[in-house]
């Protein structure tokens, strides 16, 4: 009797761990999405940071903007809206300046912080300072003026005077030689860090071991 039972019986079946089956649907998962996602525009190369120049007319370019030319209003239609724009000063009310602040952008794959500082003239600068929504203090000992909507929307079509981009990732010197060559000049500045100058890109490199390099672009600093 027991034979004929066990011959009858069904063939134990072993169960996959638990493991191995979310192991397998997340493979899956991570095809599908593949599979799904939408293709990435391709980098326009102007863009990149290394590849800032100056034109025939002496005109620098660079992130995708003209130095002098491009206004606020052309970099929130490559780099979004998110963008913060404020007024700052000496603590004498000295030395006005405007400038916009993108707290994220892609270049392709680089992320960063961008900021503009915008060429407004002394009388617009200072009718905006008069008019500010509130002051605060940087920890530079700076005046921070917060504006007005109203007052800020009024420079969306003032040329950028220069633009400083702040990458996330630390460049590291194979990166910098690879990338951007060798630098014109190097020097250690008063605020103790080294600034490196590549005059055919319009560049003044700013290195810092303790956060993020920052990458000036200006029209003061030209091939000779």
């Amino acid at each position: 009797m027991s034979d004929s039972k066990n011959l009858g019986a069904k063939p134990k079946t072993k169960n996959l761990p638990v493991f191995w089956i979310l192991i397998v649907f997340s493979v899956i998962g991570f095809g599908l999405i593949l599979l799904i996602q939408p293709d990435r525009e391709p980098v326009n190369q102007e863009h990149l940071p290394w590849n800032a120049h100056f034109d025939k007319e002496g005109k620098l370019h660079a992130l995708g903007l003209t130095i002098h030319e491009s206004t606020l209003e052309d970099a929130m239609a490559l780099y979004g809206k998110d963008v913060e724009v404020k007024m700052f000063s000496k603590l004498d009310e000295s030395n006005k300046s405007l400038e916009a602040y993108f707290p994220v952008i892609y270049i392709g794959s680089i992320k960063a912080a961008l900021t503009l500082k915008l060429a407004a003239t002394q009388e617009q600068l200072n009718t905006t300072y008069d008019n500010g929504k509130k002051i605060t203090m940087t920890t530079s000992g700076e005046r921070e003026i917060e504006l007005y909507t109203s007052d800020i929307t009024k420079f969306f079509n003032t040329p950028i005077s220069s633009l400083a981009l702040i990458p996330r990732n630390n460049l590291t010197d194979r990166a910098i030689a690879k990338r951007f060559g060798e630098p014109n000049k190097k020097e250690i500045q008063s605020d103790g860090l080294p600034h490196w100058f590549f005059n055919d890109l319009g560049l003044e490199l700013i290195l810092d071991q303790k956060g993020p390099e920052a990458l000036q672009y200006t029209t003061s600093i030209a091939p000779k």
